[in-house]
């Protein structure tokens, strides 16, 4: 029976190519039409029109003998991409811009841009239409309009993000530029308000209200990992609004779990900016096509949990699969902050944006790194010493010392609940990103090696002076 399959598979494929033709005029195909790639989907649909039912998951079993445990793996990770497409939103922007009159002494006028994006819903009351999502903050920011963070963001559901079906797109000429905006969209439109953004971290926080669209809707919700850790080769796959088209999918895998790239968030033109206009982001390296509109898009595993947001893409020409997302772990606790500060005082926008992120007080240095491959978990672990270089300020004055080496922490809020619980700082980001979570009154239990010894330590941050502001 497997060796009938293959053979009805290969005639399939024969007769696909043959329909697609091969060049005859320099095209991309015969008469110029791309050629086709047939799916697995549509050979199993033309295999029951002429052989009568059967499963899916029996179909494959016998034309690949695939292994129950590896068949699993693959009808799972379709369902959990296609549920993950639920929690994703496509995102426009909508920012206005004042320009002059001029020297024919006319009034002042607006013209308007639209940005694409993308975007996760994170938290969902479907009866009230209210929901959360997180996106980029360069979705919702440009210090060239009149309103730097957007007040007219709007966002779409999977299946109502079609240009020209479920909203237009238009441009008109006012004057001496072009203007665009967002029309035919009433029926799919769900608006959304910024309520915390950080530049420095390049994360959003979006707020949507009584939604009738999300009321009706069949929106679902994403969640986050737990772990710090990814690993370089697992597989990956992204939900986002890829080149303004609408929710899509693309996979890849992780090709460095950690690195840092330099980014301008601002949309001046480059001779006007200076090097504070560049901003340093810890990043995942991905293979998984990323184009714009991805941006503020989730990044998951193959347990279907986000561990990252997408952010940007090298484009260098020549570099290909090289996409970028911010980490997981460090976005949820940064989005915890955000909405912190929404909920006890409203969005303010003092300093553009930001959060008030705990500091320990000292600064620190790699004294070594090294390598080692991890038999049981079949990984190649990069191992850092975290060394303190020096102690400038409060909590850590009188407890940490020069020298210190940081061994491990833990965080416990201030009811006495543990927060974070106890991690070994085995790379130099861990405990920094580890303070997004500290709210004033936790406490931060660490230990570090002093003249070869072990130093439990515990730092309670109970003074506003313990808090620094990031824009």
């Amino acid at each position: 029976m497997k060796k009938f399959l293959l053979v009805f598979v290969s005639a399939c494929l024969a007769a696909v190519m043959f329909v697609c033709g091969c060049a005859t005029d320099g095209k991309d195909g015969r008469d110029g039409i791309d050629g086709q790639n047939v799916t697995i989907e549509e050979i199993y649909k033309k295999y029951v029109d002429e052989y009568g039912e059967i499963s899916y998951e029996e179909f494959l079993l016998k034309i690949f003998s695939y292994t129950n445990s590896e068949l699993d793996e693959l009808t799972g990770l379709k369902s959990r991409i296609n549920k993950s497409l639920m929690s994703g939103v496509t995102i426009l922007s909508r920012f206005g811009y004042s320009v002059k009159g001029g020297i024919s002494l006319l009034p002042s006028y607006s013209v308007y841009n639209v940005y694409t994006g993308s975007g996760a819903i994170l938290w969902l009351d479907k009866e009230a239409g209210d929901a959360y999502v997180v996106t980029n903050c360069h979705v919702v920011y440009d210090d060239t309009a009149d309103s730097v963070f957007c007040n007219d963001v709007r966002l779409y559901l999977y299946g109502q993000d079609e240009s020209g079906v479920n909203f237009k797109v238009t441009k008109s000429q006012i004057r001496d530029y072009s203007s665009y905006d967002i029309t035919d969209d009433e029926d799919y439109c769900i608006k959304a308000e910024v309520i915390g953004a950080s530049v420095n971290y390049d994360i959003a926080l979006l707020k949507v209200s009584g939604s009738e669209v999300l009321k009706r809707s069949g929106a679902t919700v994403a969640e986050f990992s737990d772990g710090f850790d990814v690993t370089v080769g697992e597989t990956v796959y992204t939900i986002g609004n890829a080149s303004g088209e609408g929710m899509s999918s693309s996979s890849g895998i992780i090709s460095k779990d950690s690195e840092f790239i330099t980014l301008t968030m601002s949309s001046e033109d480059e001779e006007y900016l200076s090097d504070d206009d560049y901003i340093s982001y810890r990043v995942m390296r991905i293979t998984a096509p990323i184009n714009h509109g991805n941006s503020g898009g989730a990044l998951y595993n193959l347990e279907g949990k986000i561990i990252g947001i997408v952010n940007a893409k090298d484009e260098e020409q020549g570099v290909e699969n090289m996409g970028y997302a911010l980490p997981g772990k460090s976005v949820n606790m940064l989005l915890g902050l955000m909405y912190d500060n929404y909920k006890d005082n409203g969005f303010e926008m003092k300093s553009g944006g930001g959060i008030d992120k705990a500091i320990i007080g000292i600064t620190t240095e790699i004294s070594d790194s090294y390598s080692r491959y991890n038999e049981s978990t079949a990984t190649a672990e990069i191992i850092h010493q975290v060394k303190v270089r020096d102690v400038n300020s409060n909590p850590a004055k009188g407890k940490l010392e020069k020298g210190d080496y940081l061994k491990s922490a833990e965080i416990i809020s201030s009811d006495g609940t543990i927060k974070v619980a106890r991690f070994d700082i085995t790379r130099d980001y861990y405990l920094r990103e580890a303070m997004l979570s500290v709210r004033k009154g936790d406490k931060v239990k660490l230990t570090v090696e002093r003249g070869g010894q072990n130093v439990d330590l515990e730092l309670v941050f109970d003074s506003d002076k313990y808090f620094t502001h990031v824009g």
